[in-house]
């Protein structure tokens, strides 16, 4: 059975305990101090500083801010899954999208999808004739895409790049925008440094990032590692046809995410998974160290817990980063995962 699989393929990397405990402290807070990270890894702080400088270095460890959208207004959030008939130049897709903010995050795929768009906007209105001339833009190849909107994560997060802060978060002035954008470039940067690069006081930056966090607005100082160190790189979108014992399922697809790693793996393997509407009703990512782990640890495993749902999933393996940030990093999924429970009761 694949709920009883802990026995990883025999190629798993090992990383020592420094390293996964310094990955899962950025992860949590990346604004961390070296002494809080030395004093979880025990270790000293000439030592926690290398596994930082590392984890920087060797896996293109990017500090980013994990931010409520809804409370931004950020209300439109999508995920496009763009077929290609012509084989795309990663080149080419990174002009395409540069100044584009409406597309946050792109991932170049190969298999039944091309292109993983995350889009962000404030505006319907807007976002629909974004999308109406999507295929315009990738004129250049033949285009099928299949969109989907994100209801939320129930594990990960979708980085927002400074571009789309700016753009998009209407819900707060001009000042805090700004901040929230620099934090999305470095959310490391130290408050002196923030001050600096927005012209502001220390206190008033410092009082505003403490309002922004009491409101909920930031979430997270967090991490977003652009060069994982696991070979393969999973993306799978799910359509289903519920029935009234699924909710059993979604259980037991929950506790077999809960229990996949070891207590505290370098990086999850399940990254995000989240609920959609529209084209897919699920998306799930995920790091493996090869196409068979990844067939048996996730897709496979879903095909069988859902063996009464018809499940009908599109795979792909993300190859490159054409614009923002992966969705990757280390934190408790025990601890993280948020369930989203409802019945029809709900819909009186």
């Amino acid at each position: 059975m694949y709920i009883n699989h802990l026995m990883h393929d025999l190629t798993v990397k090992v990383f020592s305990f420094k390293t996964r405990v310094a990955l899962r402290a950025l992860s949590e807070n990346a604004r961390a101090s070296i002494s809080d990270i030395a004093q979880k890894a025990k270790c000293s702080r000439i030592t926690a500083a290398k596994e930082v400088r590392k984890l920087v270095e060797d896996y293109d460890v990017r500090f980013r801010v994990e931010v409520d959208e809804d409370a931004l207004g950020m209300v439109q959030r999508h995920l496009l899954l763009v077929k290609l008939t012509g084989k795309p130049k990663l080149d080419d897709l990174v002009e395409t999208f540069r100044k584009d903010p409406y597309a946050n995050n792109v991932y170049l795929c190969e298999g039944d999808f091309n292109l993983i768009i995350h889009a962000i906007s404030s505006d319907p209105m807007k976002y629909i004739m974004w999308e109406s001339l999507l295929p315009g833009k990738l004129g250049d190849y033949g285009v099928n895409i299949y969109p989907s909107e994100l209801m939320h994560t129930n594990f990960g997060y979708f980085p927002v790049t400074d571009v789309a802060m700016s753009k998009f978060a209407v819900n707060v002035d001009e000042k805090d925008r700004n901040i929230l954008a620099a934090l999305a470039r470095d959310s490391d940067k130290s408050v002196s440094g923030l001050a600096e690069e927005l012209g502001m006081n220390r206190t008033t930056l410092y009082y505003r990032m403490f309002m922004l966090e009491k409101r909920g607005m930031i979430k997270r100082f967090t991490v977003s590692v652009n060069r994982p160190p696991m070979d393969y790189m999973l993306a799978y979108a799910v359509n289903y046809r519920f029935n009234k014992t699924s909710s059993t399922r979604s259980v037991k697809m929950m506790e077999y995410y809960k229990g996949y790693d070891e207590s505290l793996p370098l990086m999850t393997t399940f990254q995000l998974l989240a609920p959609m509407s529209g084209s897919f009703r699920f998306l799930g990512m995920g790091l493996f160290e090869n196409r068979a782990a990844a067939n048996k640890g996730a897709i496979a495993a879903h095909r069988e817990i859902f063996n009464q749902e018809e499940v009908d999933m599109k795979t792909a393996r993300i190859t490159g980063l054409v614009k923002g940030s992966y969705p990757f990093r280390n934190l408790d999924i025990v601890n993280d995962y948020t369930r989203f429970k409802w019945s029809e009761e709900d819909l009186k």
